[in-house]
């Protein structure tokens, strides 16, 4: 009886060990799985400063490319996909203090191939009370250039003022 006993707490033993180890490999079992994607660069943007130098007071100035090499190919911008869109966004709505216009003409320098739009059109037109421009549709992929023209009228100040004005260009695809 003490031989059954033992085999019989033996048995029991190795059946609990097999239970056991397989509970373990059931709760430790674990998986995993990828989810890999590139993130594609739509447009590169490459913009140029410019300095004007100096207006008098109650002076109005035009400025082109002839005359301000860096307003010429002053935005640049390789698409490698039709249809995105280009936006202007400028501080010009803070300048009305020391200007009574400002407007920064926007024009199509160079366009690629196939494109509804030509050079030497007009892409928008940013200007004291119009700051930001609506969305500008690059059509065709492609090397999008564009030249800047400038008007500016001063008003009158009391003592010489230093002024900046910042375009942000972004461009996002649909």
């Amino acid at each position: 009886m003490e031989y059954a006993r033992g085999s019989l707490l033996n048995i029991l033993l190795i059946v609990t060990s097999i239970g056991i180890a397989g509970v373990t490999a059931y709760v430790y079992q674990t998986g995993q799985m990828a989810a890999d994607q590139n993130v594609q660069n739509i447009a590169t943007i490459t913009l140029k400063d410019f300095a004007l130098g100096n207006i008098e007071e109650g002076q109005t100035l035009t400025y082109t490319k002839s005359g301000v090499p860096s307003l010429g190919s002053a935005i640049t911008v390789p698409t490698t996909k039709a249809n995105v869109y280009l936006h202007l966004s400028s501080n010009l709505a803070s300048q009305d203090a020391s200007y009574t216009t400002y407007d920064i003409v926007v024009k199509y320098a160079s366009v690629p191939v196939g494109s509804t739009h030509a050079a030497g059109d007009t892409a928008t037109t940013l200007t004291l009370s119009q700051p930001d421009s609506a969305a500008i549709n690059l059509d065709v992929s492609g090397s999008w250039v564009f030249d800047l023209e400038l008007t500016t009228s001063a008003r009158s100040v009391s003592v010489d003022t230093a002024t900046t004005v910042t375009i942000t260009v972004t461009a996002e695809s649909t």
